[in-house]
């Protein structure tokens, strides 16, 4: 699709002032006034379509906040869950964005699904995308239909001789292209899909990181052509370059802007573009108020011991044993597994497959009707179901194959209780520990 393409067949028209004012207030990332209320990121999006030299992706990674760092990654089911128990815990909580650590629609499919999950969850949630911006015109139509109104587009020039310094290489049609064609290649994409967002009654605000002596003297220029675009806001951001962070930017010394630069880039940027000066360059994973971040693991440790329950279902062909393929199974037996019990009810199920053992090309269930499980028993699986069931969220153990139900259950039983007993605390008095 052309720039002029694109402006002969968008014919819808951005939104109100009024309805961008309802779209705004909320939103902690678009508005100051927003502060009130919490945000949280999914971290749902591992890979990335392009290579910063100011980014190197850290997963479970505790001690570091900034862009591109997460402790753990989440399938779409998974990423639903933890949105529930932290809308219990602070329902405050406004916004749902999904930022990476990777880009958002370089991994579509895990993406849209996670949107869409949410959004049945809480159909009043603000849903927000964080892109660099080269697939966004491919995927425009989908982040719509999700309820996306919300988007944020790093855009940190639009000259190619200066994105070739930061862009290392970007991978588009199936090439890996470097240089100045890979930096011209994605400023393309990010000034048409910049125009497409904004003509389909988006809210887009646009990042920029501000690398001294790379794309410093470019700010104004970049923000000239962001006001003509229309973007509602435009969010400079100081380089991150600390050499432990492993960069390409800060191994090779490059220099973090002082705030004297930033306030100077910020004020000239500002007299073309409404500026962002409260951004906090959050984690992908991050969770709670603008600078309030929250303790996610004490959330989810807490839930974990209100809520210790596990729903196991068992593929079987004996009633006694582990003994059947998932691919085979026309029913599974049902467990609620607590510390204190385990109960019993049946499930029933259309065969999976038929033929092949990996069921790869077969398929004739739909796998959702699994996702209310924990885990699933079996002998053995295919990869395509085991994929699907883990981007459900749902673990599939085949290390009880053979073995006996009820023995498998006291296991799982076990190990639960031990998940949910309080921590012995450690008490060390005069140099000795007990």
């Amino acid at each position: 699709m052309t720039l002029q393409h694109l402006r002969q067949s968008q014919t819808k028209q951005p939104v109100s002032a009024e309805a961008q004012a309802a779209l705004v207030a909320k939103h902690p990332c678009f508005s100051k006034e927003g502060h009130r209320y919490a945000r949280m990121h999914l971290p749902v999006a591992p890979a990335c379509n392009i290579q910063c030299n100011y980014c190197n992706r850290k997963f479970d990674c505790s001690n570091e906040t900034r862009p591109g760092v997460v402790s753990k990654l989440l399938s779409p089911a998974m990423a639903a869950r933890r949105f529930e128990k932290v809308k219990q815990h602070v329902p405050e909580t406004q916004v749902v964005g999904i930022a990476g650590p990777g880009d958002p629609l370089a991994n579509p499919n895990a993406t849209l699904a996670s949107l869409k999950a949410i959004s049945k969850i809480d159909e009043d949630v603000h849903l927000c995308v964080s892109t660099n911006g080269l697939a966004l015109v491919d995927q425009l139509d989908a982040l719509l239909a999700s309820g996306v109104k919300h988007l944020t587009i790093t855009i940190n020039c639009i000259d190619a001789d200066i994105g070739q310094k930061i862009y290392p290489w970007v991978y588009f049609n199936q090439q890996r292209l470097r240089g100045r064609k890979a930096a011209q290649t994605l400023i393309d994409r990010q000034l048409l899909g910049l125009e497409a967002a904004i003509k389909a009654g988006m809210l887009v605000k646009v990042n920029t990181v501000l690398i001294p002596g790379i794309n410093d003297f470019h700010i104004d220029s970049l923000a000239k052509e962001l006001g003509r675009f229309g973007a509602f806001i435009h969010n400079i951001m100081p380089l991150i370059s600390d050499p432990a962070h492993g960069t390409y930017f800060g191994l090779m010394g490059q220099r973090e802007p002082s705030k004297q630069e930033l306030d100077l880039a910020r004020q000239s940027a500002g007299q073309s573009m409404a500026q962002m000066t409260h951004c906090q360059q959050c984690r992908a994973d991050a969770v709670g108020k603008l600078g309030q971040d929250i303790d996610l693991a004490a959330i989810e440790q807490g839930s974990a011991v209100a809520n210790s329950t596990l729903r196991v279902a068992v593929a079987t062909s004996s009633n006694q044993l582990i003994d059947q393929h998932f691919g085979h199974a026309t029913q599974f037996l049902s467990y609620l597994v607590s510390a204190e019990s385990i109960e019993q009810q049946s499930v029933d199920w259309q065969q999976y497959c038929s033929g092949s053992d990996q069921c790869a090309d077969d398929k004739q269930q739909d796998l959702n009707q699994l996702s209310q499980f924990n885990t699933v028993l079996c002998s053995r699986i295919g990869h395509t179901p085991l994929q699907e069931l883990s981007d459900l969220g749902v673990e599939v153990n085949t290390k009880y194959a053979l073995r006996e139900i009820k023995e498998a259950l006291l296991e799982i039983q076990q190990s639960l209780i031990n998940q949910v007993k309080p921590a012995k605390r450690t008490v060390c008095n005069a140099g000795e520990c007990s």
